[in-house]
């Protein structure tokens, strides 16, 4: 047997937000990005030759898509559909209900997860008898605990899979908190997790796992991003990934006073295949022409004009690590620490945030770099504020 776990593709991402200096061929590759680099997934299911395909939520960016948009996915999917192989897809928080708005009929291979947790069972060709159980969201936000209804694996199963939408959380979290051990008590031989656009394991065997998403959205969302091929190796299911990355997205750190020279040196040394761009951060001690030059953002410019075709960096950047937060006599620092590690654990952002509050604004406070922001700052106010 053989599959693949994808989750995250986020169709119809709208990028709004690129530099008006961005030129025009890299800003129409980033705002395909996410279509292309779903096509690649389909070509390479093709090629391989799945089984089945499985996407654990958030296809689409939107509940409401474009004609466009559409006609793409059924193009895909059509794709498949001609080699019979199924697609398996449950909706997330930013694509909840999205086939019960205008939309085009799905081919006949497409099998949409219900807002009920649901079984689907199927025999392969093999002879392998296969359950996959899932849900789609109702809302954009999940609240009510939907892992009681998943249903413990059969005995008349080879194969359980789950699909799964969701974040390791407690009750009353934002998007269907779920625990560890509530997903190895269902004894599911894989869970196609999905949400968290990190690539993470949780569980090697039986494999619980997200694939992130297939194409970075943002400059805070670096590295190669793709999903992973599933195959059944000795009753196990091992995944491997696969990149699909269309451009990446990557921050660069010097600790050096580098001038523009000197920064185009060490980018033309770089072998990008994939177009990539960069954040760029100094936080070591910079000459004071170099600081002007940065602040002044004659830096940037010089810098973008010479970057070779593939490349874009995004922002150019001083930081710089505060060497203490309080004086000594004020507080004890590892107090200081422990504490506002404790607040941000404990702090729902969630909770605090209203409804209109868009969804990638949710997550991002909701995420680690979201908190590292919330504590960045929290250590400036203080600092600012006992100087």
């Amino acid at each position: 047997m053989k599959f693949i776990h994808a989750a995250d593709s986020h169709l119809g991402n709208p990028f709004k937000g690129l530099d008006r200096e961005l030129p025009a061929a890299l800003k129409q590759l980033v705002q395909a990005s996410t279509m292309h680099a779903f096509e690649k997934m389909i070509t390479q299911a093709l090629t391989v030759q799945v089984d089945f395909l499985v996407i654990a939520g958030d296809l689409y960016s939107a509940t409401e898509n474009s004609p466009k948009v559409q006609v793409f996915v059924y193009q895909q999917f059509e794709r498949l559909n001609q080699a019979n192989i199924p697609v398996y897809l449950s909706f997330g928080n930013h694509d909840f209900e999205a086939d019960q708005h205008a939309h085009l009929p799905w081919p006949a291979n497409v099998h949409v997860f219900s807002q009920d947790v649901a079984t689907q069972r199927f025999t392969l060709a093999s002879g392998e008898r296969v359950a996959l159980t899932g849900f789609s969201y109702q809302t954009p936000r999940q609240m009510q605990p939907v892992l009681t209804d998943f249903p413990v694996k059969s005995t008349t199963d080879d194969y359980h899979i789950g699909l799964y939408h969701g974040a390791l959380g407690k009750a009353g979290d934002p998007y269907a908190p779920f625990t560890l051990q509530g997903l190895l008590t269902k004894r599911y031989d894989y869970w196609a997790l999905g949400h968290i656009h990190v690539r993470q394991t949780l569980h090697e065997q039986p494999f619980i796992g997200y694939s992130g998403n297939l194409q970075g959205l943002n400059r805070k969302e670096t590295g190669e991003k793709g999903y992973y091929l599933v195959t059944a190796t000795q009753g196990k299911l091992v995944p491997v990934f696969q990149p699909s990355t269309v451009i990446r997205w990557e921050e660069l750190v010097f600790t050096d006073s580098l001038n523009e020279d000197e920064l185009l040196a060490q980018l033309a040394e770089r072998d990008d295949q994939t177009p990539v761009f960069l954040t760029i951060q100094f936080t070591g001690q910079l000459d004071p022409a170099v600081v002007e030059r940065l602040t002044s953002g004659v830096m940037l410019a010089k810098i973008r004009a010479n970057l070779p075709a593939n490349q874009w960096v995004v922002k150019l950047e001083r930081r710089q690590a505060a060497t203490t937060m309080l004086a000594a006599d004020q507080i004890d620092q590892q107090f200081w620490h422990d504490a506002l590690a404790q607040v941000l654990d404990d702090f729902d952002m969630g909770a605090h945030l209203p409804a209109q509050v868009p969804n990638v604004v949710r997550e991002y406070y909701l995420s680690a770099a979201g908190k590292q922001a919330l504590r960045d700052k929290m250590q400036q106010l203080l600092l600012e504020r006992n100087m």
